[in-house]
């Protein structure tokens, strides 16, 4: 095949931002069958959290509290996430026996706090999933990059605790990208629920969420770069889209009522010079973007054209 033939693409390294991540997946193994909520993500938060509260209040504050307000000032992002299995139409049923598997992203520093939040997961049977309090045990814990083990049969493996550079690559000639989102994007203006994307608010997004985290828990963005991209995201258009709006809802037990949980889902195809936007849409692949991205919201995949 002559060199004319094969085309190789060409990525290159940009200085935009620096950020680091660790993504396990945890297998949970249910010891009966199991009637669970549709999309997990609220139920795993919660099982998670009331483990690690009894664990290790400490570690509890620095990874579930960190979102109450600071101060009166805004918000403050939290530094884990959760990324449950796909969504089911009406329940997820999990049979005698079956594995569970879901995943959970520990951003920068928060990689600290890793042996103590999978000594929680040692315990999760003590919580139960769901309503009804079904009870599952940890089967295995994986670190998803490397494939190494972290947790099996009560042992625990440190050397396959350490995390991922966050990718800030450029990919050129890309002239056109497709969104699929994968979970509900939960974004609100004014108190409202967003139903239209604009290319400017998908890179809003991402240039904050991106800040907010190296901000509190290490890395860096080049802050004129990011206002610079968001700016330039202006002039890339919408091609095509196909949204819709996923109705759902969780309970929350601090407020001992059902919340709406409703977002986005569907493709969307921008089409305009987007290869100084490559780095970023790559980055939020792993980010996630929009509202409650603790339960796994906001999930998206890119596609580059």
């Amino acid at each position: 095949m002559s060199d004319a033939t094969i085309r190789r693409e060409k990525i290159v390294e940009k200085k935009v931002f620096e950020s680091s991540y660790l993504e396990l997946r945890v297998s949970l193994r249910s010891w009966g069958r199991a009637e669970l909520p549709p999309y997990l993500g609220s139920t795993l938060r919660g099982v998670i959290g009331q483990s690690l509260y009894r664990t290790d209040k400490q570690a509890y504050d620095y990874l579930f509290a960190n979102g109450k307000s600071h101060n009166g000032e805004k918000d403050i992002v939290n530094p884990y996430m959760i990324i449950p299995p796909p969504i089911c139409k009406t329940k997820m049923i999990v049979e005698q026996g079956e594995i569970l598997d879901f995943g959970i992203v520990l951003f920068g520093e928060a990689e600290n706090k890793a042996e103590t939040l999978v000594r929680a997961l040692e315990d999760i049977n003590q919580c139960g999933l769901g309503v009804q309090r079904y009870p599952f045990t940890l089967e295995v814990i994986v670190n998803c990059q490397s494939n190494r083990v972290v947790w099996r049969n009560g042992q625990y493996y440190k050397q396959g605790i350490y995390s991922t550079k966050l990718s800030c690559c450029e990919i050129e000639h890309v002239s056109g990208v497709i969104i699929q989102l994968q979970t509900p994007l939960r974004i609100r203006r004014q108190g409202n629920l967003v139903t239209k994307i604009t290319f400017p608010t998908l890179m809003r997004n991402i240039t904050n969420r991106m800040i907010a985290l190296t901000e509190r828990y290490g890395g860096w963005v080049n802050l004129e770069e990011a206002k610079k991209i968001v700016e330039q995201s202006e002039k890339v258009q919408v091609v095509k889209e196909k949204l819709r709006i996923e109705r759902m809802e969780r309970y929350s037990n601090r407020l001992h009522e059902k919340m709406d949980f409703s977002g986005l889902m569907g493709e969307i195809e921008f089409a305009g010079e987007l290869t100084p936007f490559t780095p970023w849409l790559c980055a939020a692949q792993v980010l996630h973007i929009g509202r409650n991205t603790t339960f796994g919201m906001g999930k998206m995949e890119t596609f580059f054209m």
